[in-house]
């Protein structure tokens, strides 16, 4: 029974940290340029982006299914019913919500400072350097709440992971297989888990966030 709650464990949080960095990785550079820049149609793209921080998980796992299924477009990879399907479907959910905060945040501060950098001939990659040198602290609090959507998501997981024991099985999936089954002793020692992991989060966020 322990290593089942292990395995479950090193699942979600093995494919919850990487859609987490891999969001934060396409999240920040693109924030900062929707941010900053102006051009056509910005407000209506900054719209849609946010739009999309809504979508229902199920709906983000049935879009990543199409897409990677044999009868999809990427079907040839054959990463259905694989963590990295889970990591796509966690992606595509937590990316809206981190660029989001991303843009909002700069587009809040960056006009005060927005003169001086023209005026030093700032490039974007310089102003991207700066702002990850001067924000570190809020893009890691964005991290922190993207993680804790994704680690706690479970409709997205189980259509593009499958629930397979041993291998695409996290917590949530396990909750709900175990509590169907009447094994409530370990759904709700799962259970306690993810409510200390979703507690240590919101805690290191807001300590994080007054600092």
């Amino acid at each position: 029974m322990e290593e089942r709650i292990f395995e479950a464990i090193f699942i979600s949080v093995y494919v919850s940290i990487s859609a987490t960095l891999a969001s934060l990785i396409i999240s920040l550079p693109l924030g900062t340029i929707l941010a900053i820049k102006n051009f056509p149609l910005k407000n209506i793209i900054f719209a849609i982006i946010s739009s999309f921080t809504s979508i229902p998980p199920v709906c983000a796992g049935l879009l990543c299914y199409l897409f990677v299924s044999r009868a999809g477009p990427l079907g040839w990879i054959g990463i259905l019913y694989t963590p990295i399907a889970m990591m796509v479907a966690q992606f595509i959910i937590i990316t809206p919500i981190m660029l989001t905060l991303i843009i909002r945040n700069i587009q809040e501060e960056y006009p005060s400072f927005e003169e001086e950098l023209r005026s030093y001939g700032a490039k974007i990659l310089d102003i991207i350097k700066l702002l990850l040198i001067n924000k570190y602290k809020i893009y890691l609090t964005i991290s922190i709440i993207g993680f804790g959507r994704a680690v706690s998501e479970y409709g997205a997981a189980v259509i593009v992971g499958g629930s397979i024991d041993h291998v695409t099985r996290n917590i949530t999936a396990t909750i709900a297989q175990e509590t169907s089954k009447g094994n409530l002793y370990l759904a709700l020692q799962l259970g306690v888990i993810l409510i200390t992991i979703s507690f240590i989060i919101s805690f290191f966020s807001q300590i994080n966030n007054k600092n």
